[in-house]
């Protein structure tokens, strides 16, 4: 910032941006629990089911 001064409001703007970006993840997050919870009667926030990977297809 010192050196380039004329990037400080670029930066600004990049890092509401990414901001945002985690907002829309966490939203849709919570949209696709609620339609696991809808379509199958599972809770799954906060498990630790969730955080596990997929089995390998085929």
């Amino acid at each position: 910032m010192v050196e380039k001064p004329e990037t400080i409001s670029r930066v600004i703007e990049l890092m509401f941006i990414l901001k945002s970006i985690g907002r829309i993840a966490d939203h849709a997050t919570n949209i696709a629990e609620e339609m696991i919870y809808l379509n199958n009667g599972k809770i799954v926030r906060h498990s630790d089911e969730v955080k596990k990977p997929a089995p390998p297809v085929g």
